[in-house]
């Protein structure tokens, strides 16, 4: 499925969008929640699109509280605009299935500003030559709908020194993403508590957030270029985990951040 088929939906009115998730976004655990993320997005862009706001605004923030998992089929998702500022939008969003809340959400989009420019976050990891593309039959689905290459020494319940992932990806269908599909790719990876545990293990996600960098809004990345992405489990204890991330541009520009809590063990 293209993205853009898999991100679509249909407005039923009062900031109010009827959307369905198949089967190719099945998790380790449930439903992707990056794919729902990306769709809480696609639905707060299209509200502040319909209400005129400043074509320069774009995502800035993002946060989202997974209540109850999400089943594949059909979800609703509800916008609200909590504040229209002269430069600064905040919205919240509740997703649900049937009669139940599965993700509540609030995010902040901005028009460009002027501040400070510098950056103390970790180097772009160097990609090494024997990378391994990162694919999964039945389980984890989502996994393929993102081209991705692994450090080798990312592997699944390896017990490895540290919680974490090395990878290099872009979208399959295109060198071209946007806000909602960085929001999908922030928790795309399964969680990196996997590469230090010796077997599997609980790692669902309770709260998930993404900072964008950037004021551009989309990115092209040519042929041969690819984002990489960092994500490390600092600390895990009583049954939390936090998990941490950042994602690079090709040129080595930090795009995005990210972080996760989830539940461990």
């Amino acid at each position: 499925m293209k993205w853009t088929d898999a991100i679509a939906l249909e407005s039923v009115g009062d900031n109010r969008f009827h959307a369905h998730v198949g089967e190719e976004w099945r998790a380790l655990q449930g439903v992707h929640g990056g794919v729902v993320a990306a769709l809480d997005v696609k639905a707060v862009e299209h509200v502040l699109r319909d209400a005129g706001v400043d074509p320069a605004t774009t995502l800035r923030a993002a946060t989202f509280g997974y209540v109850r998992g999400n089943a594949i089929g059909d979800i609703a998702i509800d916008v609200e605009v909590i504040r229209r500022g002269r430069a600064m939008v905040t919205a919240h969003v509740r997703t649900t299935q049937g009669d139940k809340t599965t993700t509540v959400a609030r995010f902040h989009h901005s028009t460009p500003w002027d501040g400070p420019h510098f950056s103390d976050a970790p180097p772009m990891p160097a990609k090494p030559a024997n990378t391994v593309r990162l694919e999964r039959a039945g389980e984890a689905a989502h996994i393929n709908n993102v081209e991705t290459y692994l450090h080798p020494d990312t592997t699944l319940f390896a017990g490895a020194e540290r919680a974490e992932w090395k990878a290099w990806s872009r979208p399959v269908d295109g060198g071209t993403f946007d806000t909602a599909w960085l929001t999908m790719f922030g928790d795309y990876f399964p969680p990196a508590v996997f590469t230090r545990a010796a077997t599997a293990q609980r790692a669902l996600t309770i709260e998930y957030s993404i900072q964008i960098h950037n004021a551009a809004g989309s990115w092209t990345l040519a042929d041969d270029e690819l984002l990489a992405a960092r994500m490390h489990t600092f600390h895990s204890h009583d049954g939390f985990a936090v998990e941490d991330g950042w994602i690079y541009l090709p040129d080595g520009t930090l795009l995005a951040t990210v972080r996760q809590t989830r539940l461990a063990g």
